[in-house]
């Protein structure tokens, strides 16, 4: 049961308008009451939770925050009250070393606040590259999946050679997510402790636009800035933009070798942070274009964080992935004859007896009710930008399609079944919320689901991995199957079972996700000693119930049957090439 505590305490200072630490027990939730009556800064530490809070205005919820994941981390934001409201903050940890209980929790409030420290030694970092190899092997069962031994001992060479040189935390952290990518999951995590715009200049010196990344091409994402909307970068700052692409990529993950989402999830997702731990923050910024077939160069000064972030908010093709995923599912008519079957993630429902999953398989009952009922001979399934979530969801769904009895998988299996290195376990949100407090807790559930041992291995029990027979009503029609590269997890699974066992014409782009075999079910998180950079990682290996296809190498994601690309017209109107492109086949077949 959660229990508020008000911090009783507070310390006025010459530096800070306000200042005061309070104890912070596992469970508790601390309440503040802002001092100042001007905008000031606020700045909540723990060195040993990691802090969610959230800011509320006459009883009302303004901001909830968790900008920072590590337990040695800051939580920021600029505090603007308006004269006769009350205002009060909560804090929570909402995670924490698993050696760790009870958090000292600090909060200043500030005119300014000064740029993180990031310095570290390079014996420091030496040490935690060390400790973070030593939790792959311990505890990683994709570790050697998609590498030899020979080439995971190979880039830690060169990767310790590299940490001894780095000369502050940025330096480190790249080498440390070209390990974490090169191991090849997409359930891979590796990140710094503070958002990196902490660690950033507070002067006007960000990237004055937006880009986005079309296949292959970057395109400016930004309407009413001095570049035309549309057009085509070349290079910034003298660097091209295939080389931008390319070293951008390093800090995204993929299952095996598939490069789609490495390459084009930066541009929509780590244009704040990590594009400038790359690339650097600049005065100003030369940038050579293309429009109209001509080429043309521009310098611009640089912008300030809030003014970019605006940018970032408000791009051209922003729109359509917000119209595109604004329901986590739905079922259109797309036409004469055929409809689309939407499904955004699968993380809407925990299991079987979640009220959401009632609720969804009445929708999908009603689904098969206007397919019979209307003789609908053509159905799209639309997973486009699903990034997973329940395996008793999308094995609903895939009841609904298959000819055949299927399996979650053919085997699962992982390392150990009782946790390693338990003292730099991190205790995340998933395990607080099922009511696992620390190591004990995992273990308990760990033996349950992996109790025997063959040969270093521990496999997932066939009671957890029943035959799921088909629906009693499945569709016999034709299939369209939408992927995009963001497709992962869950809907990664249903997406190769869809393409082995139906009918379906697979139509977009390869998804992030692996076709034969993946890395999930459990996420564990790890901390590193000195940095505080957090590691993690799926632990169980997972072989899934999928045939092998000539079209299918081991190493990839789904393979559509259909590349689609968009042009730069169709992404100044947004279209939908994939609708475009069934539409098509549908008139070749006529």
């Amino acid at each position: 049961m959660t229990r508020s505590v008000i911090i009783p305490l507070v310390l006025l200072l010459n530096s800070a308008y306000a200042q005061t630490k309070s104890l912070l027990k596992p469970g508790d939730t601390l309440q503040y009451i802002p001092l100042s009556h001007k905008p000031s800064w606020i700045s909540i530490q723990s060195g040993e939770a990691n802090l969610g809070i959230a800011l509320f205005m006459d009883g009302k919820k303004l901001k909830e925050q968790d900008d920072s994941r590590g337990t040695k981390s800051v939580e920021r934001f600029y505090f603007t009250p308006e004269k006769g409201r009350k205002y009060e903050l909560k804090i929570w940890a909402k995670s924490y070393i698993e050696k760790s209980r009870p958090a000292e929790v600090s909060i200043t409030e500030s005119k300014n606040t000064s740029v993180l420290d990031g310095q570290f030694s390079p014996d420091q970092f030496v040490e935690d590259l060390r400790t973070f190899r030593s939790i792959r092997e311990k505890a990683n069962s994709g570790l050697y999946v998609y590498r030899t031994r020979k080439e995971i001992d190979s880039i830690y060479r060169q990767a310790e050679t590299e940490a001894g040189n780095s000369k502050n935390i940025f330096d480190f952290y790249k080498v440390i997510a070209n390990v974490t990518g090169f191991e090849g999951s997409c359930h891979n995590y590796t990140d710094l402790p503070n958002h990196a715009s902490y660690y950033l200049t507070q002067k006007p010196e960000y990237l004055p636009i937006t880009l986005k990344n079309v296949d292959g091409r970057l395109l400016q994402d930004s309407k009413d800035v001095a570049i035309p909307l549309g057009a085509e970068i070349l290079s910034v700052n003298g660097v091209p933009a295939r080389e931008m692409i390319s070293r951008f990529s390093k800090y995204y993950f993929s299952d095996g070798y598939s490069m789609p989402y490495k390459e084009t999830t930066g541009f929509e997702r780590g244009m704040l942070d990590k594009f400038y731990i790359e690339f650097g923050t600049h005065k100003k910024y030369v940038i050579t274009y293309q429009w109209n077939g001509n080429i043309k160069e521009i310098s611009l000064p640089g912008t300030s964080w809030e003014n970019f972030k605006k940018l970032q908010d408000s791009r051209h093709s922003l729109h359509f992935d917000q119209k595109l995923l604004s329901e986590k599912y739905s079922f259109t008519k797309e036409g004469e004859g055929i409809y689309r079957l939407s499904l955004r993630g699968f993380d809407f429902a925990t299991g079987k007896e979640d009220p959401a999953y009632k609720k969804f398989s009445v929708f999908l009952d009603q689904m098969m009710d206007t397919l019979e009922r209307e003789k609908i001979q053509n159905l799209i399934i639309d997973l486009r930008g699903n990034t997973g979530g329940t395996g008793a969801l999308y094995e609903k769904v895939f009841s609904f399609f298959t000819p055949r009895p299927f399996r979650d998988s053919q085997y699962a299996y992982t390392l150990f079944n009782e946790v390693p290195l338990e003292e730099k376990l991190v205790i995340t949100p998933l395990f607080l919320s099922n009511g696992v407090n620390d190591k004990h807790g995992l273990n308990a559930y760990l033996k349950q689901l992996y109790p025997k041992e063959v040969q270093g291995k521990y496999y997932w029990t066939d009671d957890k991995n029943p035959s799921i027979m088909p629906d009693t009503r499945t569709f016999k029609g034709q299939l369209y199957l939408f992927v995009d590269q963001r497709v992962a997890s869950a809907a990664s699974h249903l997406a190769s079972l869809i393409k082995s066992y139906t009918n379906a014409i697979v139509i977009g782009k390869e998804t992030v996700g692996g076709y034969y075999e993946h890395n999930g079910h459990l996420p564990l998180v790890y901390e590193l000693p000195n940095t505080g950079i957090q590691t993690g990682f799926s632990i169980v290996h997972v072989i899934q119930d999928a045939q092998n296809l000539p079209d299918q190498k081991r190493g990839h994601g789904i393979i559509p049957h259909i590349k689609v690309q968009q042009s730069d017209q169709e992404f100044l109107d947004q279209t939908d090439v994939y609708l475009k492109t069934v539409s098509e086949l549908r008139k070749q077949k006529q």
